[in-house]
């Protein structure tokens, strides 16, 4: 995956986002078209939701976990 500047005048595609795009993402094993276009504000806010995100822990320990507690009551 790399991020690249763009000089075209193309719209921001995250969300209901007006504003014109400045960066795309462009992914290693996809088409031409495959690009994603963000503006400044969108790629920040991603950025720091990133930061704060918590992953979810994965179904198999979720199950172990629930099973555990039912033994014990």
């Amino acid at each position: 995956m790399e991020i690249i500047n763009v000089n075209n005048n193309i719209r921001c595609e995250l969300g209901g986002c007006k504003r014109r795009a400045t960066h795309a993402v462009k992914f290693d094993r996809a088409g031409i078209g495959s690009r994603l276009y963000m503006c400044d504000e969108c790629m920040n806010a991603l950025y720091s939701a990133v930061d704060t995100a918590t992953v979810p822990k994965s179904v198999e320990t979720a199950k172990r976990k629930a099973r555990a507690k039912d033994v014990n009551k």
